[in-house]
This record gives C-alpha cells, sequence and structure tokens, in this order.
C-alpha cells in the first residue's frame, strides 16, 4: 500500500467552541482500542491524565482564559470580561508527513492510504527516535518498551467508519471526511475571523496535520497548547546532515578514490627515479 499524500485519504475538523469537555471521546478511545485504565492522580488541571500515555491516546486538556461576553440590559448592551474554562479533546494529528515516520530506524512507523501514521508495535525497537523527532509530544513508551499512539482508528475508517471518538461525540464537535473538504472547511471558518491550527505549519511536518482546530472565543486555548513552531530543531538538523551526508558521500568517494591514484603514481615516479 502507498502512502496518502497531503491531498489523499482523511482529516477531521475539531471546533472548540461546541466542545463541553464530557470526555466521551476520551473514553470511546479506550474502549475501541481496549486500552487499560489509568489510575487518576493529583495534578494542577482538570485533565486526567495529566498528558497522553501510551494506555491513553486520547486526552481531554482544560485550559484557562478571560472571553468577553455581552448581557444584554434595557439600557444597553453591558460588556464584560468573564474566566472561561476550554477543554481541547487531543490526539495525535497525523501529520501528512510525519516526521517519527522518518526518524523511525526499524521502519516500524507508516502512513496508510487513509492518511493515518501507525506504530507496528512488532517492528518497534524502543529507541524513542519518533519521541525525540514528533513536535507535539505524542508516542509515548508502553510498559513492554515499545512506542504507543492514536491510530486515527484506521480499523474503522477502512470499514467506512468515522473514528470512534468522532461517533460518539454528543455536541459534533469533530467533523470528518476526505483531507480536502475539511481544509476547504477550515479555511472558510479562517475567512470568517476564527483561529486555525493545523494549516501553513513547517515543512517539517509537511506544511499540514490531519487532526485541523477551530475556535473564535476559546481561541486561548489552542495559543496556549500548541507550540509556535511545529519543528524540532535537533531532529530536523540531524535530518539535513543525514541529507547532506547522502549527497556528499559520492564526492567524498570520489576524492578519497582521486586522492589515491595521485598517490600511487607519485609512488611509481619516485621509484622510477630511484631506479
Amino acid at each position: 500500500m502507498s502512502p496518502a499524500t497531503s491531498r489523499q485519504g482523511y482529516a477531521v475538523l475539531v471546533d472548540l467552541d461546541k466542545c463541553i469537555g464530557c470526555r466521551a471521546c476520551q473514553l470511546a478511545c479506550k474502549d475501541w482500542n481496549g486500552l487499560t485504565a489509568t489510575k487518576t492522580e493529583f495534578s494542577p488541571t482538570l485533565a486526567q491524565p495529566p498528558s497522553l500515555t501510551a494506555q491513553d491516546w486520547k486526552v481531554v486538556f482544560f485550559y484557562e482564559g478571560v472571553v468577553q461576553k455581552g448581557l444584554k440590559t434595557p439600557a444597553g448592551e453591558v460588556v464584560f470580561s468573564q474566566v472561561d474554562i476550554a477543554p481541547l479533546p487531543y490526539n495525535c494529528l497525523h501529520c501528512v508527513d510525519a516526521p517519527c515516520a522518518r526518524a523511525c530506524p526499524a521502519g516500524a512507523i507508516v502512513t496508510t492510504p487513509e492518511g493515518a501514521v501507525v506504530i507496528n508495535k512488532d517492528l518497534c525497537i524502543g529507541c524513542g527516535y519518533c519521541e525525540n523527532a514528533c513536535p507535539f509530544n505524542v508516542p509515548k513508551k508502553g510498559q513492554d518498551g515499545k512506542y504507543y499512539k492514536c491510530t486515527f482508528c484506521v480499523d474503522r475508517i477502512q470499514n467506512g467508519r468515522a473514528p470512534a471518538c468522532v461517533e460518539v461525540c454528543p455536541t459534533g464537535v469533530f467533523t470528518f471526511g476526505p483531507i480536502e473538504e475539511v481544509t476547504k472547511a477550515a479555511r472558510e471558518e479562517q475567512s470568517k475571523g476564527r483561529v486555525v491550527y493545523g494549516l501553513d505549519l513547517d515543512p517539517y511536518v509537511g506544511g499540514q496535520v490531519r487532526w485541523v482546530f477551530v475556535a473564535s472565543r476559546r481561541s486561548f486555548a489552542v495559543e496556549q497548547h500548541f507550540p509556535k513552531a511545529s519543528t524540532v530543531v535537533s531532529n530536523s538538523i540531524r535530518e539535513y546532515l543525514r541529507q547532506a551526508a547522502t549527497y556528499l558521500a559520492p564526492a567524498a568517494a570520489l576524492g578519497l578514490t582521486i586522492l589515491g591514484l595521485a598517490a600511487w603514481r607519485q609512488s611509481r615516479v619516485e621509484k622510477k627515479h630511484e631506479r
């Protein structure tokens, strides 16, 4: 199977303004994938667990911000500031050009025709290169030494169904469909002045991811959760050096060959003079 390009496969539009933080998506992910329950712990936020884990591929995070609200009165509308808690359902974003797949030395991570970036645990050697390469802090190491993350419910997609988290949402937060349609819908929301995250990203992730977030009054959650730059500098440099080595190696080999021939010829000349 050949991997999906940036214009093929599926994507999801996530409207944060519709999310009520019920965590139904989080539980549906666990149920469908047969993931074990994680013991809750105290944390400074409402998120449980406080981060993605090898047994928690989708977590609803919560962010605090200030929003402007209006109240209509007989004397006119009164605008005031109010603290708002914004839930943000989060999982692997499935980059169109996944750096984790490029970094994996064992070929354990592939992108399917549906656009899902999937880790084959049977091939995973637990080196952690995928974790280091991911700018979104997604792959997590399990107790067996293997790495795990969201699979985009590719098994469901291949059978004509939407991902489990998408299907269970009671408020229609997620819109699942072909990536071209989702991208078009995100652009339309962007033209309305809404904040969009997931498009126009760094070439490091292929310029786009397949889980695109939009928000208006809860845009502060997007700003707090996602990195300013969707790249890992150290891994980007490593990739550049590896590519440079690929091109320079033949030139270096040729140069060494020429030097070797020159040295051999010089040796022959010197021996001739000695005779």
